[in-house]
């Protein structure tokens, strides 16, 4: 959890796992989650896709998560593929990549108008 911290500093995610980028925090605008490596699937029958599901505390208003990826980790190789706009009822939003062959991936909180806490998580 928390903020992207450099290179060479993302978490190895397997498959069967998550992982969050964030949990129940405050995050300011612009910042950049801790990335995570994406294990290289070995078998043919496991999916090679990542799932992401974003929940705010309450009503966020305004607000844009970027699903960032790169086959490098530094801050200058990350490009958004996916961008987070709306949520359900509950405040939650979901995005289900069903191909992924990016090494690393990160969430980047772009924009926030309401103060509330944020939980971000990735599966594999």
């Amino acid at each position: 959890m928390g903020n992207y911290p450099g290179s060479a500093q993302a978490y190895l995610l397997s498959e069967n796992q998550q992982y969050y980028f964030w949990y129940q925090e405050s995050v300011p605008a612009g910042t950049a989650s801790r990335a995570v490596q994406l294990r290289r699937v070995k078998g043919v029958t496991y999916p090679f896709g990542a799932s992401f599901e974003i929940s705010f505390s309450g009503d966020p208003g305004v607000f844009e998560v970027d699903i960032q990826t790169s086959d490098t980790d530094t801050e200058v190789s990350y490009v958004t593929i996916q961008t987070v706009v709306t949520v359900n009822a509950e405040f939650v939003a979901r995005i289900e990549m069903p191909s992924f062959w990016a090494k690393y991936a990160r969430a980047k909180l772009a924009a926030l108008a309401n103060p509330v806490m944020i939980t971000a998580q990735v599966t594999r």
